[in-house]
């Protein structure tokens, strides 16, 4: 196979964080510099400012890549190089015809970034990006800034960096080719490429936003945030403007309050507001910040920058962007995180949308933030001649963790449900920790359920319970009050036993100790309801550390799972035959008596690339969400061979467009995504849809 390793440097008026295919389309945009080898050959650069005919070599190789006899290398290509080709006409690739290396970095654990990738593999000076390529970028990629008096450098007005910047672009193409071949290749099969391929059409597909709703929303944004830059400057006295502007706020609470606060965080705002003590003029203030951060409307701001002329907005997705498990990631306005309607009546959300539309909001909902957010779903609409048909896999999750770990009791509950003959899950998981009739199973106690699942499938603690109790809205000392007369003596006086511990190394959580052993025997009470659940997390990580350890390949989970070192690599082939990747494991740094192991990989805290410990439930969570990866991207190719166009994934959920046509609707489509693959086999999947002119949340 013939590659052509590839790169370009582009000009823009248009700020490239609107997307490529918005960058793509500014009339500004063009090709600066087209950088270029064939297999081993030298890098050369096109510099298309100098010499507008492209050179016979470029084009030939071109020409082989789009006949199908080679492929083209590029880093973000598939999202970015070959979309801005295709716009300015200079060539047309396929989705097939690229090899794209951020890919190949996300689907093996890896970070995205060409000069983070050159640091991790060390290249040398030659091979690695240019540290002064980011300069060079600032210079000839972007307008200058408007104070200065030459409003854009070239060639010709800088001719010195001009030359550095060919440079860049070789190195960035010889850096390129080099992790190329350095790059792992567990994951590279023609399913993935063909997935690949199925996410950048669905890309290129786009979905059509409601444009009149999106600028109505800014127009609304953009008084509010007057209104409460305002507010806050009478509250202060004119110290301040703006409650959103952290260190500013952090200073005056400080000033005016004494108050030493380290974070402004939601969650600590929120405490703050609810506790006693604090002066309500403080609370006020703390109340606008929240007002004012909420991020709907960073999110219409990004609909209105970087939906392209047709109405369409394109590019959301990053395929395996989230690199531990592989799942789909958002990009732009970031559709993986929409919160939740606060709404309930999708009929109430619709008369928001044409509130909103007539501009006569205000009259009915005072907090216009908090209306407008609801209305975030229902920007995706459908063209006229087609609808939207969308489905949901129901507790994939769930039903994942309980086939992978055959946990039969859950499997069974499942199958039941779905025939329409048995309780839901969270009863019986309350029924089945508490050991009560399922058929007395309370409202409240069902939510407790609901609780159970949610926070203790991946090892969770009396910690994780308490989190997501709190998210749902229990009452943690009636729920001591209530379930303790319930709990079996053992499990209270193991609960009880761990209490002291827990106070002895002040890991309590801050919860005092009724609340602390009823929340611990709980967590012990599900754990004994779903042994093998258990035996999956420790079974999951002794496979990892002896394969680490021995350097052998370690079969579990009854060998639908298979733990590998392989060089510096750990892997966990999924039932798909997908591999999670670990780089560099190392076991027993976590301390005597943690298990787990450590790796490197991207901290979600810091975003820098450093050790990262795991553990049981964690290692058994990552396989958990990659296998319920898998079973969606399984359905993809079926629902757009049928006719379902797919416009977007969220999380389990897929948005797709279809005629409208009675032949099309969402049972149809449920019964699609719930077709088994054979490594699947015996998953109890369940899906469900509905069908519409605009996205909302069933």
């Amino acid at each position: 196979m013939k590659y052509l390793f590839a790169d370009l440097e582009t000009f823009s008026a248009c700020d490239i964080k609107r997307g490529a295919h918005r960058y793509a389309e500014d009339p500004s945009t063009e090709v600066l510099l087209f950088g270029y080898a064939v297999d081993e050959q030298p890098a050369r650069v096109w510099d298309v400012t100098a010499a507008p005919e492209m050179p016979e070599d470029l084009k030939l190789a071109l020409a082989e890549v789009t006949a199908g006899r080679a492929k083209s290398v590029w880093h973000n290509g598939m999202n970015f190089d070959s979309v801005v080709l295709d716009y300015l006409g200079i060539v047309s690739l396929k989705p097939e015809d690229v090899i794209d290396t951020m890919v190949i970095a996300y689907e093996h654990g890896l970070p995205g970034s060409l000069a983070d990738l050159s640091s991790i593999y060390r290249l040398d000076e030659d091979h690695a990006k240019d540290l002064d390529g980011k300069r060079l970028v600032q210079l000839f990629c972007k307008p200058r800034p408007e104070h200065v008096k030459l409003r854009r450098a070239t060639r010709e007005t800088n001719p010195d960096d001009w030359a550095r910047f060919v440079n860049y672009c070789r190195l960035d193409v010889e850096a390129e080719r080099a992790l190329f071949k350095l790059l792992p290749k567990f994951n590279i099969s023609r399913k993935e490429r063909e997935l690949q391929a199925l996410d950048a059409r669905i890309n290129r597909r786009g979905m059509l936003m409601d444009m009149e709703l999106a600028r109505a929303a800014l127009r609304y944004a953009e008084a509010e945030k007057a209104r409460l830059r305002a507010k806050t400057s009478e509250l202060t006295n004119g110290a301040l403007d703006n409650a959103v502007r952290t260190e500013a706020l952090r200073a005056y609470l400080n000033d005016r309050f004494g108050m030493k606060l380290e974070s402004l965080q939601k969650s600590e705002v929120e405490k703050l507001i609810a506790a006693e003590g604090i002066p309500e003029e403080m609370k006020e203030i703390l109340r606008l910040r929240l007002t004012s951060a909420k991020a709907a409307v960073r999110k219409f701001k990004a609909i209105v920058d970087c939906t392209n002329k047709d109405g369409r907005l394109r590019g959301t997705l990053q395929f395996r962007g989230a690199m531990r498990t592989g799942r789909f990631s958002g990009r732009l306005f970031q559709p993986q995180n929409l919160s939740r309607p606060t709404i309930k009546s999708w009929q109430e959300i619709e008369g928001v949308i044409e509130l909103a539309k007539q501009g006569t909001l205000e009259w009915l909902y005072p907090d216009v933030f908090d209306a407008l957010t609801n209305c975030l779903r229902g920007e995706i609409i459908v063209p006229p001649g087609r609808k939207m048909v969308v489905a949901d896999y129901s507790n994939i999750e769930g039903r994942t963790l309980a086939w992978l770990a055959r946990e039969d009791w859950k499997i069974t509950a499942f199958e039941a449900f779905d025939r329409g003959e048995g309780a839901d899950l969270y009863k019986l998981t309350y029924s089945k920790a508490f050991n009560v009739p399922v058929e007395g199973v309370t409202k409240a106690q069902r939510q407790m359920g609901k609780v159970l699942e949610l926070a203790m499938g991946y090892g969770g603690g009396a910690g994780a319970f308490v989190t997501f109790a709190k998210g749902y809205g229990i009452d943690l000392h009636a729920m001591a009050d209530d379930v303790m007369p319930v709990v079996p003596q053992d499990v209270a006086e193991k609960s009880a036993s761990t209490w002291e511990w827990a106070k002895e190394n002040k890991r309590t959580g801050g919860l005092d100790r009724q609340v602390f052993i009823a929340c611990d025997s709980v967590k012990r009470m599900w754990r004994n309801a779903n042994p093998h659940i258990v035996r999956f997390w420790f079974e999951a990580e002794d496979a990892c550390v002896t394969a680490i350890h021995e350097g052998r390949r370690v079969t579990f989970c009854n060998g639908r799972l298979a733990a590998e070192r392989r060089g510096n690599w750990l892997t966990i082939q999924l039932p798909s035959g997908r591999c999670i990747c670990y780089p560099s494991p190392k076991a027993g740094e976590l301390g005597e008596g943690t298990g787990g192991f450590v790796y490197y990989g991207v901290n979600q805290f810091t975003r820098k690339w450093e050790k990262i410990g795991t553990y049981a439930g964690k290692i058994v969570e990552n396989i958990t969400q990659a296998t319920a990866a898998d079973i969606l991207c399984e359905a993809l190719p079926r629902l757009e061979a049928a006719g379902y166009l797919p416009i977007l994934t969220i999380h389990d959920e897929v948005l797709t467009e279809a005629p409208d046509a009675e032949a099309y609707n969402h049972k149809a489509m449920e019964s699609l995504m719930c077709e088994l693959p054979k490594w699947a086999a015996g998953l109890p999947l369940a899906a469900a849809g509905f069908e519409g002119c605009r996205y909302r949340k069933d």
